[in-house]
């Protein structure tokens, strides 16, 4: 099989298996780009948060101690207080506007895990972004049980003036951290991988 061929049939399966592992709960097509978010008003161009404030270290406190730990209990108690109402989400699996389906999308996400948790090892400020590093690592449920993943990633945060998180982006390993470990679709990548 050709090359471009399997990256495709890949992609297909990957694409397929988020939909399937991610749930359902709450999403809809959002399909509004960053800049797009910015022309219609939904994030302000100004950042409200003053750099090195107390209001900035505590909003960067809150989103960090929601995913800690990620269980569902979690999700429930805390997500509204880090999310604005109308928070624009992406993950790279989903993307989200809104803080109800956002937690219900959170909420099934953690269910789907026996051991959830992300550390935030630094944070960098430019014009109201921040810009989150940090390592998740997971056990899921049904996939490879007993085996922990560990991903590392970047959140592209900005805050309302409340200290809330009214957009994020993630850019994250995916393939490592969540497709690896589904049947079939984990045996192609480490398969494409292993001949490139």
């Amino acid at each position: 099989m050709a090359y471009a061929t399997r990256i495709a049939i890949l992609s297909a399966v990957a694409m397929l298996a988020a939909v399937g592992c991610g749930g359902g709960a709450g999403q809809r097509e959002v399909g509004m780009s960053y800049e797009q978010l910015f022309e219609q008003g939904a994030i302000s161009q100004e950042s409200p948060l003053v750099s090195g404030s107390p209001e900035e270290a505590a909003a960067l406190t809150r989103f960090s101690d929601l995913f800690a730990v990620f269980t569902p209990e979690a999700m429930r108690e805390k997500v509204r207080r880090v999310y604005a109402e109308d928070v624009y989400f992406n993950d790279t699996l989903k993307e989200i506007r809104g803080v109800d389906a956002l937690e219900a999308y959170l909420v099934e996400s953690a269910e789907a895990v026996e051991v959830g948790r992300v550390e935030v090892r630094d944070v960098a400020q430019s014009g109201g972004n921040y810009y989150v590093r940090w390592v998740m690592e997971l056990q899921f449920k049904k996939f490879r049980r007993g085996q922990l993943t560990r991903s590392l990633g970047i959140s592209h945060l900005r805050f309302n003036s409340g200290g809330q998180v009214v957009y994020h982006q993630d850019y994250w390993d995916a393939a490592g951290g969540l497709f690896e470990h589904i049947p079939v679709v984990g045996w192609m990548i480490r398969s494409i991988k292993g001949r490139l």
